[in-house]
């Protein structure tokens, strides 16, 4: 499903809007996209029963937002009859551009993996991922989710030796995302025809968000449920002058 809106250029402002609902699902890894599954399914005699599930690139819903906005003049410091020190605070503020974007997604999703058995049940060159045992779904609250334990590690377990899991591919999702990106820009025209100079301020994730990855997977290593990387950048500033 997808919805969106636009706002023609007017009043100094244009504004699109988009919002995504899908569900991709597929039963092994696209290693063009380089997922957090196995490329190659752990059982080849159950390939429906056990790898088929959400693909490795299904972000359920996704909303994005993009505007631009010309800063308008303040009719007072433009008039014929304005002061000299109005006119300079005019030439200031004066020209300036504000545009933005922002992305709001949910998580990607993940598979509880049972990495001790790898080597017993042969892990095909390491493109296979063992599962873990499922004896539930792993449902945290809110509240009770934390980067140090992001669903309820005890409702999996490794599965015994030489024994193939019974969890499925990508049931879980991990951390979602928004991120909140500025530019700000003057355009001064005072250089002759064909001839200006352009001041930008860049600011990509403004609001300094943490993009939280995904949390360990693995039921037979000791850090679990853990999240102990990031998915995006923190925030970057950059300015440009541009003749």
């Amino acid at each position: 499903m997808e919805v969106t809106l636009n706002k023609a250029f007017s009043h100094g402002l244009m504004v699109h809007a988009s919002y995504t609902y899908s569900h991709s699902i597929d039963m092994v890894r696209d290693n063009l996209f380089g997922g957090a599954s196995a490329s190659i399914v752990p059982n080849a005699y159950n390939i429906k029963g056990s790898n088929r599930g959400s693909s490795d690139f299904d972000f359920r819903q996704w909303f994005s937002v993009s505007y631009v906005y010309q800063i308008p003049e303040i009719p007072a410091l433009a008039s014929s009859s304005a002061s000299s020190g109005a006119r300079v605070v005019r030439q200031i503020f004066r020209d300036w551009r504000i545009s933005g974007f922002t992305t709001a997604r949910t998580g990607r999703p993940y598979t509880i993996q049972a990495g001790g058995n790898n080597g017993a049940l042969g892990n095909l060159g390491g493109l296979v991922s063992e599962y873990g045992n499922c004896y539930g779904d792993g449902t945290l609250t809110a509240a009770g989710r934390t980067i140090n334990k992001w669903f309820n590690t005890a409702d999996y377990l490794p599965a015994p030796s030489k024994v193939l899991g019974n969890c499925g591919r990508n049931t879980l999702s991990g951390p979602g995302l928004v991120q909140f990106d500025f530019n700000l820009t003057r355009v001064f025209n005072y250089f002759g025809e064909g001839r200006r100079m352009e001041l930008r301020w860049d600011m990509l994730n403004a609001f300094n968000n943490t993009h939280f990855g995904l949390p360990n997977s693995d039921s037979t290593s000791g850090s679990f449920g853990i999240i102990s990387s990031l998915s995006g950048d923190p925030r970057v500033m950059q300015f440009a002058l541009k003749f």
